[in-house]
């Protein structure tokens, strides 16, 4: 079927995408090269594809600012850093840089941060001496990131406060119907669909926000996390950013929303 722009394809095809996570991949060599992906996926027996060259636009077609380039080079950087150990030197959320730059704008020391994938983010988040809960469904990956944790040198206070979880679907969504309404100010949703789906874990924890708070979607413009960016767009105006991430080789997108009720 034939859609007359982006946003009529995305709310026609969200509720199939819900549950159901895309397959992402290269069709050839010269794909891989170009950074053109294709992402398909099945809903009700009907076959449906997405494609775009991420090294010229996201995924939604949108370009990054020519002052953005100047990002190239640490991506680079944290590219090679992050294939000899994923924990780079001075870790970072992986998500694009400007949206990075917002976010610190946004947190103070002792802020209440919640997030669903746990990693350089995680302890970006503890640097900033935020009270962070962090949930993360790979066990080997929850044991390397909270060793990194525990024996840095961060403020001890932090690290008392510091809530790390390995958990995943019902146990994700148990934890969080048996947390408090309105006990975050910040809500990354980092993780993988296939273990924490990312658009349940917006339906699911966005009572948890506090007024004024802010949702923060990573790959907002991938086809798997449309149904969680149009749930949240007919609630509060999106801020969106799209350039390059520190340990991609690509152009990405992230999204913000603040709770404003």
């Amino acid at each position: 079927m034939e859609y007359s722009n982006l946003l009529q394809k995305k709310m026609a095809l969200a509720n199939g995408l819900f549950n159901v996570p895309a397959q992402t991949f290269y069709e050839s060599k010269l794909n891989k090269l170009t950074g053109a992906y294709t992402v398909a996926w099945n809903d009700k027996g009907e076959e449906h594809s997405h494609k775009a060259s991420l090294r010229i636009t996201d995924f939604e077609g949108y370009s990054i600012n020519p002052s953005s380039f100047k990002y190239l080079l640490p991506a680079i950087n944290t590219y090679i850093q992050a294939k000899k150990n994923y924990i780079i030197e001075k870790p970072l959320p992986f998500i694009v840089y400007e949206a990075i730059n917002f976010m610190s704008t946004i947190l103070e020391p002792r802020k209440k941060v919640l997030e669903f994938g746990s990693g350089n983010s995680t302890l970006w988040f503890l640097e900033k001496k935020c009270d962070i809960t962090s949930i993360e469904h790979d066990k080997l990956w929850y044991n390397t990131v909270n060793d990194y944790a525990q024996s840095a040198s961060f403020d001890k206070d932090v690290i008392s406060q510091f809530c790390f979880l390995n958990k995943q679907k019902e146990t994700t969504w148990q934890f969080l119907d048996e947390t408090e309404n309105e006990s975050f100010d910040l809500i990354l949703v980092d993780g993988s669909n296939d273990f924490n789906n990312r658009n349940e874990c917006i339906e699911k924890s966005i009572s948890k926000l506090k007024k004024g708070g802010w949702i923060v979607l990573d790959n907002s413009d991938h086809p798997n996390n449309w149904p969680g960016g149009l749930f949240m767009d007919s609630l509060y105006k999106r801020v969106r950013f799209t350039g390059f991430t520190p340990m991609g080789l690509y152009i990405s997108q992230t999204s913000f929303w603040q709770k404003t009720d």
